[in-house]
């Protein structure tokens, strides 16, 4: 399973429009507020883990953590599709804590980071160093190219004239959007960062700790 944990960057961060940005992701646990200035919620799958990390690195609106690993829910409140995470157990809860407090250091801050157990943790800061390069990207692009971007379904060829046609602005201009924004040299490496982050899920949880820095 794969924790989230998104802390606002400051008062103006918008936690509504995150958490339904993320409702729409279908999270395996409903993302809740946690605390006044943070979300957390979590998925069965990296790919959706990924794709909700992005949307926290929006303008760098968001410092955010990845938890992997084992993550126990209530059985009667799972059934019932109300689970949360104060409700749940597990190790993945307390890596993704430790990420996203460890994504506010560095100079300059690491902005999100993904923390994994035993064995897996050197990895999980291997794969932080590619997810850090992804955050700064998304952190960069102005709000008219995520515009262009929210409207954009990965992998579906032939919409760059629908998208234009809804913003009312050209074809050309849409696709000038997407080469500035990175956002073929982001789908390009999102498979791969996808396919690191389950071998890390898949591999065994063993006790060993994080080591510290």
């Amino acid at each position: 399973m794969f924790v989230l944990t998104f802390i606002a960057r400051s008062k103006h961060a918008d936690l509504a429009a995150l958490e339904s940005r993320l409702d729409q992701l279908h999270p395996a646990v409903a993302f809740t507020q946690t605390y006044p200035d943070e979300l957390q919620g979590a998925f069965a799958t990296s790919e959706d883990s990924l794709a909700a990390a992005l949307l926290g690195a929006r303008q760098a609106s968001f410092w955010v953590g990845i938890g992997v690993g084992e993550l126990a829910q209530p059985r009667f409140a799972a059934a019932l599709g109300a689970v949360s995470t104060p409700e749940c157990s597990g190790p993945a809860l307390s890596l993704s804590r430790s990420a996203v407090e460890q994504a506010q250091t560095g100079a300059p801050p690491r902005g999100i980071c993904l923390h994994a157990a035993g064995d897996s943790a050197v990895r999980a800061d291997r794969v932080t160093g590619l997810l850090r390069l992804l955050y700064r990207v998304a952190a960069a692009r102005t709000e008219a190219e995520w515009r262009v971007l929210d409207l954009i379904v990965p992998g579906v060829r032939g919409q760059q004239k629908a998208v234009a046609a809804a913003l009312g602005i050209s074809s050309q201009a849409v696709s000038k959007t997407l080469v500035r924004a990175y956002w073929h040299e982001e789908l390009a490496s999102r498979a791969l960062l996808a396919e690191l982050i389950d071998e890390l899920n898949r591999a065994p949880q063993g006790t060993h700790q994080r080591p510290r820095r």
